[in-house]
Parts: C-alpha cells; structure tokens; sequence
C-alpha cells in the first residue's frame, strides 16, 4: 500500500491541499481490520488537528442499501411483500404517469398512465421507473413548470418533491433515481404502525435506530449530523473545490454519517454468514446475487456508465478492453465477468457503491473482504478524490485478495 500512502500524503499535504484528508481501510468477516490509513487535517483551520482516523464521514448515496434492509427486514417480518404492489402505503406512486418524448425534440413529450404496479423490488433495484430531476425528459418536463402530481394535503417533503414522472414501465427500465427515498417513506409509514409518531422523518429514524443502529452496536450515526453533537464534533469537515482551491462547505454535511468504526460493523455484518440485521438468506442474496437486472433493465444499465463508472473504474481502460461487465443488486452494481480483477482490479463477484463526498465501499463475500474510502469532498467525480480512491481499490485488492 506504499505507493497509496504515499500519493495520499502529498495530496494532502499543506502545501499542495488538493484533498482536506481521507480515510481508508480493509476488514474481514472476521471483523478483523488487515488496513487502516488515515491522512490530512480535521479542517481548513490553520491549525487543525491531524485527521482522526474514526473520524465520523457523512456517506449518502452509500449507505442507500441500509434502508434496503430496512425494507427487508419488513418482508422477513411479513408486513411487506417483495413482489406485490406498494401502492396500498405508497398510494402517491399510482398517480405518476410515463413521460414519453421524441429525442429528436427539444421540448415535446406526453405523459401516458402506467400498465404496470411499482413493486419492493422494482425500488430496490431502481428498475420502478422514478428517475431523478437530472433525466433528460424530467428536465423537460420541469422546465413547463407543470401541475403537481402530489396530492393537495401532502404533507410529506418526499411526496412533495419526488413526484415526477416514470421514465418507464415499472420492471422494463433500469434508473437511479428517488427509488430509494420511496422505500424510506414505506419503511417510515410501516413504521408508524408501530409507534406513536405523526412524521415521516421521526418514524423511519426511530425504526432505523431500533433495528438498524442498536443490533449492530453503532455508537456514533446518525441521519441528523448537525443535531447530534457526539457525531458533528467529530466530522472530517466537508470542503468543496472551487477553481481549484478548496472551500468550506459544511452545510452538505447531512443524512447518514458514521464513525469509521460504525461503517466497519455495518461492512461486517454485510460479509458475516450470521447477519444481525437480516436472518432469511434469500432475502440477502438480494444484496449479492447475480442476474438480478435483464432485458431492457439490464441493457439500460450497461449503456449508461455515468451510473457506475467512478466505482468500477475508468469506462474504458487503456488496454482496450472495454467497461467490466455489470449487474445490479439490492446493495449496488456487482461487477462480473472472468479475469475482472487482472484487468479491471475487482474480484469478480464483487458488490460496490459510492456517496456523493467522494465516498466507495466494495464487498466480495466470496473473498471475505470490505474495502472502504472516505474523503469529504464535492463535486461527486471529483478527479482527484477518484483517482485516490480508485488507487487505494487496487492496490488493496491486489495486496489483500
């Protein structure tokens, strides 16, 4: 890991702070740590301390697949069905229609009603059709300045902002987008069948601290950084690059956020074969199977690397090779394919997903082994933070696998 640490310390240095810092490490399913490398400063403050190395991280889009759980632990229970519609919690989704446009036209598209039901499986797999606002054709369709598609006394901040129009029939079109905060306002309003709480937001944090954090042993998460002193006190405070210099930006330290020992239990318990979250081995298999996304769906992925690309690799690797063949899972995009790690440096099999602060965890249960990489850095993509992360990847995989 020589050659990580030491592109790691000059990047973080004082003199060239082209990362605050980062935090990288590689557990077992033994909850054995093989690695743990932290480097940089706690903040942009002249005198800073040296980063922490349980330093907390927020991880966003990363930690998507513990709400996934959540909504598994549901169908374990028997409150959920996995292949049935959730329209009867969901009721808001069967008022969405399809957007169709001509790609040739800047402006013209029809809305048309969905033939088909969202199911628990089409959220957690993004194949529901639920976009987000940076599609193409959801662009469009905002920039009419539309009716809402939400009824008039919602009161939900998901409902209110995330109704928007299917890109496709649920189950025929792969699309990461808002899936996921649908899953939560499911996980919520379950939820509130069991406690005495009116919102969204306080339901599915209650369930999540009961079910989620506690049976792990979390001690230092939360979804609310900023009202929770034991975590915001010990953030990697969150910077942003602009024209080349970075800058303050800790207002987009929010959602999940994690002690670097909490992320190490919940990577844990994803490898162990006795998982505390989740007792039904089929309904983990969701996280790791292969063959979960085909036809249209799959198609849909494969052509559009922007989905995967910052934690598969580069799209298209200088030996001509081309993009490691992938799939998707109720966790995230499982690279597959014979020889992916001589060419791409990923064990086949390997299950990987990023956040929006520049932040990549990969699973391979067949090899025992998590791999996490943290800075707290926007925009997503940013070309240093990646090329970091993406050498730590290889490195460690090359060296622990």
């Amino acid at each position: 890991m020589e050659n990580f640490e030491r592109q790691l310390a000059q990047a973080t240095s004082p003199e060239t702070r082209d990362v605050l810092g980062a935090i990288a490490f590689v557990i077992n399913r033994s909850a054995t740590t093989l690695y743990h490398h932290a480097a940089g400063f706690q903040s942009l403050d002249p005198n800073a301390p040296p980063l922490d190395p349980d330093s907390t991280v927020a991880i966003m889009s990363a930690g998507k697949f513990l709400t996934h759980i959540a909504a598994l632990q549901l169908v374990e229970r028997g409150t959920l069905a996995l292949d049935e519609p959730v329209s009867a919690v969901l009721p808001e989704l069967d008022r969405l229609p399809i957007i169709t446009h001509d790609p040739s036209s800047t402006s013209s598209f029809q809305l048309v009603p969905a033939t088909k039901k969202i199911t628990l499986r089409h959220l957690l797999l993004h194949t529901s059709g639920l976009s987000s606002t940076d599609d193409p054709a959801i662009a469009r369709y905002l920039a009419t300045d539309p009716a809402p598609l939400y009824p008039p006394d919602a009161k939900s901040f998901i409902v209110r902002n995330l109704s928007k129009p299917l890109v496709a029939e649920p189950g025929e079109g792969f699309a990461y987008g808002s899936s996921t905060h649908w899953a939560q306002l499911l996980v919520a309003r379950l939820a509130a069948k069991e406690a005495d709480g009116s919102k969204d937001g306080a339901n599915f944090l209650g369930y999540m601290r009961t079910n989620v954090f506690e049976p792990l042993g979390l001690e230092a998460s939360t979804y609310v950084p900023a009202e929770t002193p034991p975590v915001w006190e010990r953030r990697l405070r969150m910077v942003e690059r602009k024209e080349g210099v970075l800058v303050e930006a800790d207002g987009q330290t929010q959602g999940l956020t994690c002690s670097i020992s909490d992320i190490k239990k919940i990577l844990r318990d994803l490898l162990s074969s006795e998982s505390k979250l989740l007792r039904d081995r089929n309904l983990v298999d969701l996280l790791f199977s292969d063959g979960q996304l085909t036809g249209p769906a799959l198609d849909k992925l494969r052509g559009d690397p922007e989905n995967w690309k910052y934690c598969t690799g580069s799209p298209v690797t200088t030996s001509g090779d081309g993009p490691p063949s992938v799939n998707w899972t109720a966790a995230g995009v499982m690279v597959m394919g014979s020889g992916s790690q001589e060419r791409w440096g990923i064990p086949d099999g390997t299950i990987t997903w990023e956040g929006s602060p520049n932040v990549r965890w990969a699973v391979n249960r067949e090899k025992g082994l998590a791999l996490f990489f943290a800075t707290q850095l926007i925009p997503f993509g940013d070309e240093k933070a990646h090329g970091l992360a993406e050498l730590f990847m290889k490195d460690a995989w090359k060296t622990f696998a």
